[in-house]
């Protein structure tokens, strides 16, 4: 707290709002805090957002979306991804996989699976021509909850493999461990009962 009054203090409301934004939030979701995550992706979108800062604003938007998403608060995770998706560049990949992720989430939790799919799948792909490890995972992890809720649990349980296999790779072990855990989840439910 007190280096954030100090950056604020100095004039650094951008730098301030990024540090939030990217780096707080991030952690936030890491640790499975989504409601921390949110207040802080809120901050930081209202920094930037003062400083007229739209090139960050449209990521921290996005994760946001996904703090929000987290926290069962759909409309507010769509409109928030909405503003990412107005204020980011084409060609913001990260952006506009946070974009895709949380409207198919979204879309899917209301019952409309047949646009959502395709939405997490360009997630997927636009992951995949990069060199973000961590964001291809989640962006397994997201296509599996939607493939979940479209009633397609074999494609599910191997998106979710596609997660664990790049969070393995990452070595990033809290996602693993997560990813692993919903893997079993699935895995389990779709065994035959005794």
């Amino acid at each position: 707290a007190n280096v954030h009054a100090d950056l604020a203090d100095r004039g650094g409301g951008i730098a301030l709002g990024t540090a939030i934004g990217q780096e707080e939030v991030f952690v936030a979701l890491l640790a499975g805090d989504p409601r921390a995550a949110a207040e802080l992706g809120t901050e930081a979108c209202r920094l930037l957002d003062e400083q007229g800062e739209k090139t960050l604003l449209s990521t921290v938007a996005g994760r946001l979306a996904q703090a929000l998403y987290a926290l069962d608060r759909l409309d507010e995770a769509d409109d928030w991804a909405g503003r990412a998706a107005e204020v980011g560049a084409s060609d913001d990949v990260m952006t506009q996989m946070l974009i895709q992720q949380v409207r198919a989430k979204v879309l899917a939790r209301r019952g409309e699976t047949a646009q959502a799919e395709p939405l997490a799948r360009e997630a997927v792909e636009i992951g995949e021509g990069t060199d973000m490890i961590n964001m291809q995972g989640d962006a397994y992890v997201d296509l599996g909850e939607v493939l979940l809720l479209s009633g397609k649990p074999n494609e599910a349980l191997a998106a979710l493999q596609c997660a664990v296999d790049r969070y393995e790779r990452k070595g990033n072990l809290v996602s693993t461990g997560r990813a692993q855990e919903r893997l079993a989840e699935v895995s389990e439910a779709r065994a035959p009962q005794t």
